[in-house]
């Protein structure tokens, strides 16, 4: 049964999850990139689990409950493949340290192996397994080499959904718990999400290719694969459920007045929406295990997870408007299930929505280019992963248009909130800013470089932040088209006495900064 409740962190845990995370600051320091799939690579460093680790600990902690987060086209890649890969990887500060702890090299192109009859019970409780791909070591307890899953699994006979996290291992290791396979209904359509915190993840499987064709999996185009993403069997479980899953009305938000969001909301997105899953795991040493209370109370709260732009739907903007994002049954554990969320879940609320003006994955998306360069059928096939409908030519995926409306609904709904997202008192990287509307600014000012908007529609960047010697945002000036001369918003003065740098408009390869902590409300997201 799909439930709304998202009960709030204790204040109390708040402070402290916020003390230790602003003690995290990482420089973020991005290289220069051949285009702008590379610059989303570098993002992606960013959005690694160092920062979801400390959180969700504490919050295993705290709280006792950890939070978290979720048929191909004619030339949809199985097995191997290689994406195009310019410049090195940006490394924040924390990622140095932690690199350097660990004593060996970063890896961020892996490969991971799927278990055969990947959709099955048997199947999803077979961990994936993680290995290195070009020599360098990856290891699913290193945050900037970790894969995540979630699957969510459609039962025709009552139109309900649930939710089960399929492990993923290093090689050579074994889980820390073995998994425990789920109940699954008769007739049951299951859909697979994996996620990756480094550049690039390739998809195998041990028979040649037939369990990837078997299960759907889709990596990309041919040689080109999407970068952090794989789905199995995608298409066919939102053929399945579209329309079939009952979900509370979206109702209003009491702070502005506006509809509550989804997703696809223009407030929400950035330059690659709907992209990695709502999953993190524990981890005991080199071992890695299903993140349930069961398991905590045997192995701890030590997590890593899988930074998610649904974090910062999930857990920041809705709670800060007081609209609740939907959850269902977590079957992780089947002798003590939980309510979560899911990538795929999160999918079908914003497609049943029916918003008029959804903001879909444009051409712009760098996990949809081709060699740098847009491509209509790479952006058609990662829309139909994740519950969109396809482009019919390219003006109905212009980046121009997606640029705009980021700018004319987006901003302008984000300065409207102002006052609410400030009140939260929280953010997902206080390395940013602990200001919920200062981050979120940051992020449209880099989505913008990014996606190359003021090259695309002709407008020049709308945000102008200002940080200080540590590269925190400390204010914003905001320029919207309706004749507004602009709004500016400022933090507490910076702890350092160094004068502050102003940053006008970044290099369009600067890496965004998204959402590093995991969270909504249960053991095993």
């Amino acid at each position: 049964m799909l439930l709304v409740e998202a009960p709030a962190m204790p204040r109390d845990a708040e402070e402290k999850v916020a003390a230790v995370m602003s003690r995290i600051r990482s420089s973020y320091v991005s290289s220069r990139r051949g285009h702008r799939a590379a610059a989303r690579r570098a993002s992606r460093v960013r959005r690694t689990a160092i920062i979801a680790v400390a959180l969700g600990s504490l919050l295993g902690v705290t709280t006792g409950v950890v939070q978290a987060q979720v048929s191909g086209a004619r030339r949809a890649q199985a097995v191997g493949g290689a994406s195009v890969r310019d410049g090195a990887s940006a490394r924040g500060d924390a990622e140095k340290k932690q690199k350097k702890q660990e004593n060996q090299p970063l890896g961020t192109d892996c490969k991971i192996t799927m278990p055969a009859s990947a959709l099955t019970a048997r199947g999803l409780a077979t961990p994936w397994v993680l290995s290195a791909k070009n020599g360098a070591p990856c290891k699913e307890t290193v945050a900037g080499q970790a894969a995540f899953i979630d699957a969510t699994i459609f039962d025709p006979a009552t139109n309900k959904v649930s939710i089960y996290r399929p492990l993923v291992i290093t090689r050579g290791t074994k889980p820390a718990v073995q998994p425990v396979a789920p109940p699954l209904p008769a007739g049951a359509v299951v859909e697979i999400s994996v996620g990756f915190n480094g550049d690039t993840i390739t998809l195998a499987d041990r028979h040649g290719g037939r369990d990837i064709a078997a299960a759907n999996c889709v990596n990309g185009l041919r040689g080109s694969i999407f970068g952090q993403e794989i789905y199995c069997n995608a298409a066919a479980f939102y053929a399945a459920a579209n329309g079939k899953v009952s979900f509370p009305p979206l109702g209003t938000s009491p702070d502005d007045g506006r509809t509550c969001p989804t997703t696809e909301s223009w407030e929400i997105v950035d330059q690659d929406q709907s992209d990695n899953t709502t999953t993190n795991y524990l981890v005991q040493g080199n071992q890695t295990a299903q993140n349930t209370i069961a398991n905590q109370g045997r192995l701890g709260s030590n997590l890593v997870g899988n930074g998610s732009d649904n974090n910062l739907y999930t857990r920041f903007y809705a709670p800060a408007i007081h609209c609740q994002p939907p959850q269902a049954t977590d079957v992780t554990n089947p002798a003590a299930p939980v309510q979560s969320t899911s990538s795929a879940l999160l999918n079908l609320y914003a497609r049943a929505a029916n918003n008029p003006s959804p903001a879909l994955v444009p051409l712009g998306d760098p996990f949809t280019q081709v060699n740098g360069k847009p491509s209509l059928e790479k952006t058609n096939l990662y829309r139909a992963q994740v519950n969109q409908p396809p482009a019919a030519g390219l003006a109905d995926a212009s980046t121009a248009a997606y640029c705009t409306n980021l700018l004319d609904q987006g901003l302008a709904k984000i300065e409207l909130d102002k006052p609410f997202l400030q009140a939260l008192g929280r953010s997902p990287d206080p390395a940013v800013s602990n200001d919920l509307h200062l981050f979120i600014l940051n992020r449209f000012k880099d989505s913008w470089d990014n996606l190359q908007c003021q090259q695309e529609a002709g407008i020049p960047n709308p945000v102008t932040v200002k940080t200080d010697a540590n590269g925190s945002v400390v204010s914003a000036e905001v320029k919207l088209r309706n004749g507004d001369p602009g709004a500016s918003s400022t933090t507490a003065p910076p702890s350092t006495t160094a004068a502050p740098s102003t940053t006008a408009t970044p290099s369009t390869t600067a890496a965004p900064s998204t959402t590093a902590a995991p969270s909504t409300t249960g053991p095993g997201q």
